[in-house]
């Protein structure tokens, strides 16, 4: 999967001013037609699950805590309603922490060392509500590193024309 794709697909460079409202959904299309045609979909995803089950925060057992959390209280009595709760909590989480992280010195994690979580043995806070240090939201290190794998699947699938002739 290294290799570059046979016929990748020719991006202008005006679409890196593309918008989700703006974007060209043939376009879109064919590129994840190609990732997932040669596997880079998969590479993408065992990238992330990966990334996740490495890193220190142990970012799945927390929100395997907290769903547990959701349903023991009564929050949520529903699988459809508890992959949505968990959903939005993580999402909400994220948002948190990608907003504290930006006004504070990269590498320290929103100003929190990791690991300083007092947490044990998977307990949350009352009535399953996600504790304000961030603890649902992805590990930036995660996101960061999964990007770079995207990255990488894109380039090889996907050329931006710059409108330029090589020669």
């Amino acid at each position: 999967m290294s290799h570059q794709s046979q016929t990748p697909v020719k991006v202008p460079a005006s679409a890196t001013a593309y918008t989700p409202a703006t974007q060209d959904p043939d376009l879109r299309s064919q590129i994840n037609a190609l990732l997932i045609k040669e596997g880079y979909v998969n590479k993408i995803q065992e990238h992330l699950l990966h990334s996740l089950n490495a890193h220190p925060s142990n970012w799945p057992s927390a929100v395997q805590s907290h769903a547990l959390a959701l349903l023991r209280t009564g929050d949520v009595t529903t699988f459809p309603a508890l992959v949505r709760r968990v959903l939005e909590d993580v999402r909400h989480d994220t948002a948190a922490a990608s907003s504290s992280s930006s006004t504070t010195e990269n590498g320290t994690n929103g100003g929190e060392v990791n690991g300083s979580n007092t947490n044990t043995n998977g307990a949350s806070k009352a009535n399953g509500a996600s504790s304000s240090d961030g603890s649902l939201a992805i590990p930036q290190a995660v996101v960061d590193a999964v990007l770079k794998v995207t990255r990488e699947c894109l380039d090889a699938v996907a050329e931006v024309d710059d409108g330029a002739t090589a020669g």
